[in-house]
C-alpha cells in the first residue's frame, strides 16, 4: 500500500516537473519580449524621436509572463527561502511534521492566490479593462497568474504528502 502511494507521488512529481519546465518557456518569452520592447523603445525614442506607444504597459505585462511561470520551477529546484538550520537538529518525526505543516500553509496560500487571481480575471474580463495606450486587455494576465499557481500547488501538495508519509513511517520514534 505504501509503495503504491510513493509511486503515485513520484509520478505526480515527475508530471509536475515536466509541466513546470514547459511553463518556464513562457517566462523566457516574457523576458525576451521585455528586452525587445525596451530596446526598440529606447532606440526609437533617442534616434528617431518616436517611442513605442504603450511600451511601459507591454513591459509590465511581460513581467507577469516572466515571473508567474518561474515560481513553480524555482520551487521545484529548491531555490526558494527556507530556514532549516534550526529544525535539522530535531528528531525526524518532529522535523517532518514541521515541514509538512509549513508546506500545508504554503499550499493554502497558493490555493487562495490561484482562486483570487481567477476571480480577479473574471472581474477584469466583465469590466472590459484594457491598457490605456496599448489597448491590451488585463484579464488574460490574471488568468496566467492563476494557471501558473497550479504547479506550485501540486508541488506543495507533494511536499505535504511526503512529509506526513515520513511521519507515519517513523511512528513514535
Amino acid at each position: 500500500m505504501m509503495m503504491q502511494f510513493e509511486k503515485c507521488l513520484s509520478q505526480l512529481e515527475k508530471f509536475n516537473r515536466s509541466f513546470s519546465r514547459n511553463l518556464e518557456w513562457i517566462g523566457v518569452i516574457g523576458i525576451i519580449l521585455m528586452f525587445l520592447v525596451n530596446f526598440i523603445d529606447v532606440i526609437g525614442a533617442k534616434l528617431f524621436l518616436w517611442p513605442v506607444p504603450g511600451a511601459v504597459e507591454v513591459i509590465s505585462f511581460s513581467q507577469v509572463l516572466a515571473i508567474a511561470p518561474a515560481v513553480a520551477f524555482t520551487l521545484l529546484l529548491g531555490r526558494h527561502i527556507r530556514v532549516e538550520f534550526i529544525i535539522m537538529r530535531l528528531p525526524t518525526r518532529i522535523r517532518e511534521s514541521i515541514c509538512g505543516f509549513s508546506s500545508l500553509l504554503s499550499l493554502i496560500t497558493f490555493v487562495l492566490i490561484l482562486w483570487q487571481s481567477f476571480v480577479y480575471g473574471q472581474s477584469l474580463q466583465r469590466a472590459g479593462e484594457i491598457g490605456s495606450t496599448s489597448r491590451i486587455p488585463f484579464y488574460p494576465f490574471a488568468y496566467i497568474i492563476a494557471f501558473c499557481c497550479i504547479p506550485v500547488c501540486l508541488a506543495f501538495l507533494v511536499e505535504v504528502l511526503k512529509s506526513f508519509s515520513e511521519v507515519a513511517k517513523h511512528g513514535s520514534r
